[in-house]
Order: C-alpha cells, then sequence, then structure tokens
C-alpha cells in the first residue's frame, strides 16, 4: 500500500500543476458538474463532484461514436474495468470492476436486477448485449452493499434503454449495419413524451456467423449467435402527487459454443438458447415531506445448453418489493429510508432451491459547507439460510476550487452465497455463510478547462470469508464442495484517467489501471491484468466528417491452467459522415491491426472486423 500512497501523492501534486490526457469514457468534454443518477438511493440527479464515489458515465452520444460492437469491450477501455470472453459475440463473457469478477457486480438494467439466480454464482452474462440498446451506462466503482445489497462489492453498472427525450415530442431513431463475419445489427426506436407521461419502445437484433470460438487449428467451425430485445418504458403523472410508471423487456437467443473440454466437432456441435422476461412497475406520490416510492419487479431467465447429444436446463427466478422515501430536512440534510424484500429461485432439473431476504436501509446526505459533502449510509439484510448481516459506507467530496476535487469513500459489504453453491446436490453446502467485504479509496480529480482534466484513485478491496469449491477426491470418483476457506483476497491498485483538448476539434484522452491482485493461497486471481493502458484521439474533421482512434494495451496476466496470457495490443477506429440533421453513415474496424490474442486462455477473441451501417433520427 505504500506504492499506491505515494502515486496518489504524486498525482494530487501533478494534477494541481499541469494538464492531462482524456478519459476513455467521454466522448465530449468533460465536466466536473456532470450527472450520475444511481449514486445513492434516492435515484436523484447529483453531480459527480458531489458523491465522493468514482463513477463512470457513459451516454448515447459515446456509444454510438465509438468502434466497440459490444457494451462489455467498450466498458473495457475505462480504467479499472476488464473484459474476458470465450469467443465471439454470443459467447459467455465476464466483466471485472478492480480484479473482481461478475459474483462481485450488480447489473441494473432500467432499474431491474438481471443478474441470473440460476448460474453457479449469481451474476449478469455480457455475452449479447450490444451498443444498440442502450442509451447510458453508469458505473459505480467500489462496495455499495448498504446501498444495492449482496454482491455490489466490485460495484453496481445500471444501465438505461430508450428514453424518452425531456421536452414534448416524439422522436424515432433507426439503425442498420453489417459486416464481418457475415454480421447484421438492425435496431429502431420510438420515444414519446406528453404534458403528463412518455412511452418509449426499442426493438434491436443482431444475427452473426460469428468464428469459432475454441482455439486451435482443428477448430475451425465458426460459433454464431442470433439474439432479439424488446425494450418498453412509461410513465404517467397521475396528479399533482402521485407517478406511475413501468420498464420491461425480453431477450432471446440462441447461438453456437465450444466448451473448454474437447473441439465441438460435429455431430456435437455445443448450442445454446436463452430466453429472459423482465418488468418492473412502480408508484411514487409525495406525502408532505416525504417522497415515497413503491415498486416491483419480476425477471426471469430460461437457459439450455446442448452438447454430446445431452440438454441442460437452468431455470432462475427472482421477485423484488421495494420501498423507498426520501426527506429533505433542509438544504444541506437530506435522509432516503426504506425496506425490501426478495425472493430467489432456480431449476436445473436435478437441482433446485429458492432464498428470501428482506432488508432495511438508510442514508443521509449531509452538506456542512457548499464545498464539502459527506454520505453515510447503513444496511441490514435478513436470509432465509444464514441470518443477518450489516454493511455500511461513508463517502466524502471536498472540492478544493472550482476545478479540484478530492473524494474518499470507506465501505463493508457482502455476497450471499448463492443458490447453487448451497443447494447443488454434488457440491452444495447449505452451511455456508456470506463473504465479507472491506474496501477503501482515496481520489483527486483538476480540470484544467473544456475538455481537459486530470483524475487518479487508489483503491484497496479486501474480501474474507471466501467462497471456493474445495476438490475432496479424484479417485475413483471426482467429488467436491463449496466451502468456506481460511485467508483472504485482495485487490488493490491506482487509476488514472484524463484529457487533453487540443482545440475546439480534436480531443486526445487516456487512462491507465495498475491492479495487483491475490487469493487466499497468495497467488495472483485469473484474468486480471496488471497493466492495462488506453490511448486515443476524437477528431471533427470538418463539419460532417468525424474520426476515433483508441488503442488498448494489456501487460502482466497470470498463466492461466498452465498456458501462458501473452501481452496484447488491439487498436480499434471509426470514422462517420453526416448525411443530414438527422442521418449518418458510419465505419467501424475493430482490431485495425489483426492482432492475435486471447482473453480467455484457449479461446479466440477477434481478428481484423470491419462494419459499416446507417443511423437516422426524425
Amino acid at each position: 500500500m505504500k506504492k499506491l500512497v505515494a502515486t496518489v501523492s504524486a498525482l494530487a501534486v501533478g494534477s494541481a500543476l499541469g494538464a492531462g490526457i482524456r478519459g476513455a469514457n467521454a466522448q465530449e468534454a468533460f465536466d466536473l458538474g456532470e450527472i450520475a443518477v444511481f449514486a445513492n438511493r434516492a435515484g436523484q440527479e447529483t453531480e459527480l463532484k458531489r458523491t465522493g464515489a468514482t463513477i463512470e458515465v457513459v451516454t448515447e452520444e459515446d456509444l454510438r461514436q465509438a468502434p466497440e460492437t459490444t457494451v462489455a469491450d467498450y466498458l473495457s477501455r475505462l480504467p479499472g474495468l476488464s473484459v474476458s470472453a470465450n469467443g465471439a459475440l454470443g459467447a459467455s463473457t465476464q466483466l471485472r470492476i478492480r480484479g473482481l469478477d461478475g459474483k462481485y457486480i450488480k447489473v441494473l438494467v432500467d432499474g431491474i436486477d438481471v443478474t441470473d439466480p440460476s448460474q453457479p454464482q449469481t451474476q449478469f452474462n455480457w455475452a449479447g448485449l450490444t451498443t444498440t440498446a442502450v442509451s447510458r451506462i453508469e458505473i459505480l466503482k467500489g462496495t455499495s452493499s448498504s446501498l444495492y445489497g449482496s454482491r455490489a462489492i466490485g460495484g453496481v453498472i445500471n444501465i438505461t434503454t430508450a428514453p424518452r427525450q425531456d421536452t414534448p415530442g416524439t422522436l424515432t431513431t433507426m439503425t442498420a449495419e453489417g459486416g464481418s463475419y457475415d454480421t447484421l445489427r438492425l435496431g429502431a426506436s420510438v420515444a414519446h413524451r406528453g404534458e403528463r407521461g412518455g412511452l418509449s419502445v426499442s426493438l434491436n437484433h443482431v444475427n452473426t456467423r460469428g468464428f469459432s470460438a475454441k482455439a486451435g487449428a482443428a477448430n475451425t467451425e465458426p460459433d454464431g449467435y442470433r439474439g432479439t430485445q424488446l425494450n418498453l418504458s412509461g410513465d404517467i403523472q397521475a396528479s399533482d402527487a402521485l407517478k406511475l410508471g413501468f420498464s420491461a423487456y425480453a431477450l432471446n437467443g440462441n447461438g453456437d459454443y465450444d466448451e473448454w473440454i474437447g473441439d465441438g466437432a460435429p455431430p456435437y456441435d455445443e448450442t445454446f438458447s436463452t430466453r429472459t422476461r423482465a418488468a418492473r412497475g412502480f408508484a411514487a406520490m409525495q406525502t408532505g415531506g416525504v417522497q415515497n416510492t413503491l415498486s416491483y419487479s419480476y425477471y426471469q431467465n430460461d437457459r439450455v445448453f446442448n452438447s454430446n447429444g445431452f440438454s441442460s436446463p437452468f431455470f432462475g427466478k427472482r421477485q423484488k418489493l421495494d420501498y423507498t422515501g426520501v426527506y429533505r430536512q433542509s438544504d444541506a440534510l437530506q435522509y432516503t429510508f426504506g425496506a425490501d424484500w426478495q425472493r430467489e429461485s432456480f431449476d436445473t432439473g436435478a437441482d433446485s432451491g429458492s432464498e428470501d431476504n428482506s432488508g432495511l436501509f438508510a442514508e443521509a446526505l449531509y452538506a456542512p459547507r457548499e464545498d464539502v459533502d459527506l454520505a453515510a449510509s447503513l444496511r441490514y439484510d435478513n436470509y432465509q439460510s444464514f441470518g443477518g448481516n450489516l454493511s455500511g459506507r461513508l463517502a466524502a467530496a471536498w472540492q478544493l476550487s472550482n476545478a479540484t476535487t478530492l473524494n474518499a469513500v470507506a465501505a463493508t459489504g457482502f455476497r450471499a452465497p448463492s443458490l447453487y453453491e448451497l443447494n447443488s446436490t454434488l457440491y452444495g453446502n447449505p452451511s455456508l455463510r456470506p463473504e465479507e467485504s472491506t474496501s477503501f479509496e482515496l481520489g483527486v480529480t483538476r480540470q484544467f478547462g473544456p475538455g481537459s482534466y486530470l483524475r487518479g484513485t487508489a483503491f484497496y478491496n479486501r474480501i474474507d470469508n471466501l467462497i471456493q469449491f474445495v476438490v475432496l477426491s479424484f479417485v475413483p470418483v471426482f467429488t467436491g464442495q463449496y466451502r468456506q476457506v481460511a485467508g483472504t483476497s485482495t485487490t488493490k491498485g491506482v487509476e488514472l484517467a484524463g484529457a487533453w483538448a487540443v482545440s475546439d476539434r480534436v480531443r486526445l484522452f487516456g487512462n491507465y489501471t495498475y491492479t495487483e491482485t491475490s487469493d487466499a493461497t497468495g497467488a495472483r486471481l485469473l484474468r486480471v491484468p496488471g497493466h492495462d493502458l488506453v490511448v486515443g484521439l476524437n477528431a471533427d474533421l470538418s463539419d460532417r466528417w468525424r474520426a476515433n482512434l483508441s488503442l488498448q494495451h494489456v501487460a502482466d496476466r497470470p498463466d492461466e491452467f498452465g498456458t501462458a496470457m501473452p501481452n496484447y495490443t488491439v487498436v480499434n477506429a471509426g470514422l462517420s459522415y453526416q448525411l443530414t440533421d438527422g442521418a449518418a453513415a458510419y465505419l467501424r474496424i475493430e482490431n485495425l491491426t489483426d492482432e492475435t490474442y486471447q482473453t480467455s486462455a484457449g479461446y479466440n477473441a477477434s481478428g481484423r472486423a470491419i462494419f459499416a451501417g446507417l443511423r437516422a433520427a426524425f
């Protein structure tokens, strides 16, 4: 930790003296006054500089201009985030925040928890989520269990689709794209805003022949993917005091995959299908000085994997009832409080189980001075299987000036054992208790004018009471069990990000993440790079032409199951031309230099891929 403190101290001095480069998450000028919505449980718009936390905000314009196809690939260019995939679009894909994998990350889509309770460890699979269907993403880094409950140890990712415009009217957008691997992407959305409410609907489809997921000369068959997603949301101001709203989505996807063992050759080529349905309804009412919100959400995911002539079904379901109250005592002090109840269940045919839990939470936001913001939150969860758990969080932001902000966070969190870890007939352990975490972060942001800034953050996470799969014997048969193991897992490091507006038309950006990790045995965590560097530029070549270029260099990854994981460098590029005020044509090139690399041992990543498309809004 001495190295981390020294690095942040040097960064703070540097940010007070010089200019930096631009962060990969922003396509326009960075602004310390940028707004976050999910930084606290109140769900209110809050300036980033007043949250105390480290939050990345990705806008619809960022995603439109990005050369990446999938949301996971785009997010991996942000400081502190990395991705690993078992092949092409549609293949199992996992995102990490500060070295912590998917089981430690809460993912919400339009307010709905979309982590899958039928997974061995409850988490979200980023496999088929493309940038076409998304309009905004907020990444809240660091432990946030006191705000969002179990699994919010690495952070929380909030995704918004097809929002309605702020002013009355109707906006229709359409996208069509084709390119390498016989890929076709189509998207359409309609958003209407009236005097008392609005409604939006989007439909997105992707079809790709893909490439062989499994690496090696014997694996030549393509592994394709086809997916269609429908998103709906709406709200109405039923009265001056009452607002009603809903959101829903449906996803149908199917494709091919290659198992880790075996070459996936016919006649036993592996296939999968997934069918997701989710919905949320809410009512918000003002009663006296309290803003009350009551919501109910439902999520189910039905997956089937076909391999070697056998089908393996996985069905997961979640129901959640949530109440939140917000009371503003003064301009300087606000309280948020509430309760929720949740039931999760899974069924694989051979195994099944369910878990009920209820929670109470409270948060106080206090601004003792105009330049200081403090936040404190506390949450108590009670689980059917193991009882109670308490988590807390303290955050502070100090605006040294209009251009410089210091932030700090200390928090505790937990990950409840998954339904599979508790109930699996062969490997489950009903006596498991939650993993528990402690995290700290310290950061500084300095802005040097429109579009130019420098930001640095040091972070530290420790997880105790680890749940791991323990092999009990190999002979005469393989046996094992999920158990609590001695020792701790740690991740620590430094994130640097910045920008430099060279001119009104040219903007440079970059970020660098250094991460140290260790598991309970002291070994490094798999698939986490020690060094991750991103640099690039966005340029308005003329009033109609726009170009972007990014380079990512990933280095120092631990060997994976005896396989060396070499360093790699990937260059992506994009070019767009504004045909009219509402229509644009674009060209994207992924892996411009045709680098050969793997993010997961034994699985291919895309070679050079070229895509062209049209976007229109009217």
